[in-house]
Parts: C-alpha cells; structure tokens; sequence
C-alpha cells in the first residue's frame, strides 16, 4: 500500500508536459540579452501596447491541446526567462478538431473467472468439498470501428517587452583562441 502511495504521484507527473519543453517556442529578437526574472516575479499579460516606451525582445508563438493553463504558465515561464517586463497579447484562438481513430477488427480475450467445487481428503482424513477458482479467456471478436474524439486546442501568440532603457546582461567577449 505504502509502495501504490508513492508511486501514484509519479504516475500522474508522467503524463504532463514540463514548462521547460515550450522554451523551443520563444524566437528572441536580435539584440541585447537580459537577465531572467525569479520564477515567482509578476509579469503583466497586456492586451495592447502599453502608454510606457518599450522595446520587443522575443516572441512566443504555439498551438498546443494541453490548455489554455498550461500555455498560459509557459507564457510566463518563457517571459521570466526572457526578463520580460511584460507581454504583450497578439494572438488567442481556440478550436475544437475532431480526431478519428481506426480500429481494425480483432479478436480480444476476455477474462471470466469460475468456481468450481472439488472434493478432497483434509489433514484429518476426512472429505470435504472445497471451491476451487480459476480463469478462463473467452475469445470475442471485436468488429472494425471508428473512435471519433473532440480535442480542444488552443493557440498563442506574444510578444515580449522590456522597458527602454533597461540594463542588458553583461556578458563577455568570448575567446576564440
């Protein structure tokens, strides 16, 4: 019990993506690096330009099925890493496809357990009549069909800003030696 207590939490993690895979969405703009933001720090998501002299240091654009949340946090997350100073909302759309899954017809084996009840001589000789348990597969034929599934996707486009005038990392000369 105590084992299923501790792996049922890694089985959940298992089937979610990691914020740090969306960071192949994030295109910087040529120019200055700046240093990232803590990963707790506020980013405001703007909806137009803001009133405050600015500067676009990189775009984030994807379309995804894991959710307006998810894509929401890896906004941020690309932002902060970044060192945006905002975001800028160009794009956000939402779409329902339709997914059809052909499955091929097959045969499947169905488990079916059973009782039966034998007699047997017991330690002290006497006979007794005891149920026995065992399983069976009963072969099923499974016709051909079309699984048709709604997904929601959702897709986002941004971009990055920082103020003008703010400080860009400093970052070294590298040596070609």
């Amino acid at each position: 019990m105590r084992l299923l207590a501790l792996l049922l939490p890694l089985l959940l993690l298992c089937g979610c993506a990691r914020l740090s895979d969306t960071e192949i969405y994030y295109t910087p703009v040529a120019g200055p690096v700046y240093p990232p933001l803590d990963k707790k720090a506020p980013v405001p998501v703007l909806s137009e330009p803001p009133s405050w002299p600015h500067r676009v240091i990189g775009r984030f654009a994807t379309v995804s099925d894991q959710g307006y949340p998810f894509l929401y946090r890896a906004l941020l997350y690309n932002a902060r890493r970044a060192g945006a100073d905002a975001v800028i909302l160009r794009k956000l759309a939402f779409d329902t496809r339709q997914n059809f899954n052909y499955i091929p017809a097959h045969w499947e084996n169905i488990p079916q357990t059973n009782i039966f009840y034998q007699t047997v001589q017991n330690s002290q000789g006497q006979w007794v009549t005891v149920p026995q348990v065992y399983t069976t597969f009963v072969p099923v034929f499974r016709p051909e069909q079309t699984v048709v599934t709604d997904v929601q996707w959702t897709e986002i486009a941004a971009e990055m800003i920082v103020r003008k005038g703010k400080a860009p990392l400093a970052i070294a000369p590298v040596d070609s030696r």
